[in-house]
């Protein structure tokens, strides 16, 4: 199990290094929000010239906030924003999609497949969950069809939401290939 491979590799670390201790605020009272793809793993970081302890940052399926619940704002990543604002002194965010992203392109037929191959009823989900039909289920999943219009979307989403100051909140999309950063929306000064 991989679980075996990353305690085995958690002592070879602490056994050649030991972090400095920080504090829990970012140092440069950002939030940035992010996808969960694994290719962004130690790319984004370098490409956004951020190290521990910089910023707060948030990473969920596709960057983004499913459309059933962005009505509102109250849903996980505005909580989550929130707290870095309010707890953590947070007073900027931005939201970075990036290109090539799974849900942009998501199969509901590889979708609900998957699902029957480990043992979920894609009928029975979108049943109990009054999604209607396989085009709800991507929607509650997040699913979109263009970046650019998604990181725009959820941008609009954090400036509105009623839990929330009125802050900066930018919008990028990162090449997945060569972390080329496009401003897609950037708030006003």
């Amino acid at each position: 199990m991989r679980i075996d491979e990353v305690m085995e590799q958690n002592k070879r670390f602490l056994q050649e290094r030991q972090p400095s201790v920080i504090g829990h605020a970012p140092r440069k009272q950002l939030a940035v929000v992010t996808c969960m793809d694994c290719r962004l793993v130690q790319m984004f970081e370098s490409a956004l010239g951020i190290q521990r302890g910089d910023v707060v940052e948030m990473r969920t399926a596709g960057a983004t906030i499913s459309v059933p619940e962005r009505a509102g704002g109250a849903n996980d990543l505005i909580r989550s924003i929130a707290g870095s604002v309010y707890l953590l002194g947070v007073r900027e965010v931005m939201v970075i999609g990036h290109t090539e992203c799974g849900l942009a392109h998501a199969n509901p037929i590889a979708l609900t497949s998957a699902m029957q191959a480990l043992g979920v009823d894609p009928d029975a989900l979108i049943k109990r969950e009054g999604l209607r039909d396989v085009n709800g289920l991507l929607a509650w999943l997040g699913a979109f069809h263009d970046v650019h219009m998604n990181v725009r979307e959820v941008v609009q989403a954090i400036r509105t939401s009623p839990f929330l100051p009125k802050l900066p909140v930018h919008g990028l999309v990162i090449d997945i290939i060569t972390g080329k950063l496009e401003i897609v929306d950037r708030a006003a000064a």
